[in-house]
């Protein structure tokens, strides 16, 4: 695993390759961020000093950010999403969310009420700031606010537009302003039937689900209390130390059941034993506060000479020449191509005209041939006839054909 030590003493654990749209927001100094895998669109501000934010695997926001100023903690584990969801972890005051956690659109967390509310007959102030604390696999609706003093134990659903501002144990339904337990002995399922915009069938193939999961039960055993963590996490000074902490005793604890929680169970209870098994994890520490040494400056390229200079020009020259030359070589074959086949194009026209000619002296024969016929003539002296008979037309064409017979035996 990486170690990013940033300038002002800010430090980042973990594979920044496998962060996907990460914003970090160092202000002050000596601050932690722990990525125990990969995460998306993590958007963390440290306004102050001293501030930790753990994240672990498959965390998810949608938007929204995660703000600790001065000493406070942000711990978020595995597998959880988050819409549109903010944190603010103020007045040295922790947020603590469990695993498979599903936080709907514009919801916050907030350990501090903002402004001071006083008493007024002792001048004391009574809304002090108190951390959060949420289980494993919790579904809060559309528009919730966890207030601080919050503990919602596994298993647990905070409807939509309500408030959390207390204990909510384990498998129930609270819903209200402030929110208040409707419903009990339930267990919830991350099947969407709006996304998968399930059919009458589907509907009725998950009328009935058989599943244990995500029914808790309390085990003294294995319960990690909120308020023996509180106390815990009070005593510590640094944010090494804190991390240190939730690394051991809340991340590699596995438990089911350990955020479980009902009503009358014991809850002043000391934390379960656990192992150091941070100081197993391996570090490659990369020192980005350190100026990085720099580059050595590029030899200068050596100037040509004038001479050097004069050769290269006149190679250049030299060079478009042939160019040129290689330019007119084809423009001359090109001409020369076009000429042969302007040539080619007139013989062409030339032979079809010499074959129309003889076409034409042909025809010219046949014609007088047909013109001097017999035949011909006797059918043009009968049709003059014709025209000329009121003019004694048929008496001349006995004469004209006498003369006809005479002149074609002559001519053999």
């Amino acid at each position: 695993m990486q170690k990013y030590i940033r300038e002002n003493g800010n430090v980042i654990y973990g594979d920044l390759s496998k962060q996907v749209n990460l914003k970090l927001d160092f202000k002050g100094k000596n601050n932690i961020v722990f990525f125990a895998g990969g995460s998306s669109n993590v958007n963390i501000i440290f306004p102050g000093n001293n501030g930790l934010v753990f994240i672990g695997k498959g965390i998810w926001f949608g938007s929204g950010s995660i703000r600790v100023p001065n000493s406070g903690m942000c711990f978020m584990d595995d597998t959880s999403s988050f819409g549109g969801t903010h944190f603010s972890v103020l007045e040295a005051k922790n947020i603590i969310v469990g695993r498979r956690i599903l936080v709907s659109w514009n919801t916050w967390l907030s350990t501090c009420d903002h402004h001071l509310i006083m008493d007024s007959q002792t001048n004391d102030r009574i809304n002090f700031s108190k951390s959060i604390y949420i289980g494993d696999h919790v579904w809060c609706g559309q528009d919730t606010a966890i207030s601080k003093g919050s503990f919602v134990a596994s298993g647990a659903v905070i409807g939509a537009k309500s408030l959390a501002t207390k204990l909510y144990f384990s498998n129930t339904v609270n819903a209200g302003m402030p929110a208040k337990e409707i419903k009990n002995n339930i267990f919830w399922l991350e099947d969407n039937p709006s996304a998968g915009q399930w059919t009458k069938e589907q509907t009725l193939r998950y009328s009935n689900i058989p599943n244990n999961d995500f029914k808790y039960t309390y085990n003294q055993d294995e319960f990690l209390s909120p308020k023996a963590i509180e106390e815990k996490l009070d005593s510590l000074n640094t944010a090494q130390e804190k991390l240190e902490f939730v690394y051991n005793a809340i991340y590699c604890n596995k438990n089911k059941n350990r955020f479980a929680y009902f009503k009358d169970m014991p809850y002043d209870i000391p934390l379960p034993k656990y192992e150091n098994k941070f100081k197993s994890l391996k570090f490659e520490e990369i020192d980005e506060a350190k100026p990085q040494p720099t580059p050595p400056a590029p030899k200068p390229t050596p100037q040509p000479t004038p001479q050097e200079l004069e050769i290269k020009s006149l190679k250049d020259k030299l060079s478009q020449k042939e160019k040129d030359i290689n330019n007119l070589d084809i423009n001359h074959k090109k001409a020369l191509t076009s000429q042969e086949l302007e040539i080619k194009s007139l013989k062409e026209a030339l032979s079809k005209k010499e074959k129309d000619i003889s076409s034409l002296e042909i025809n010219y024969q046949k014609a007088l041939n047909t013109k001097n016929h017999l035949s011909y003539k006797l059918g043009q002296a009968l049709i003059k006839a014709h025209k000329n008979w009121y003019k004694g037309g048929y008496v001349k064409f006995i004469f004209e054909v006498m003369r006809i017979k005479k002149e074609h035996r002559n001519r053999g």
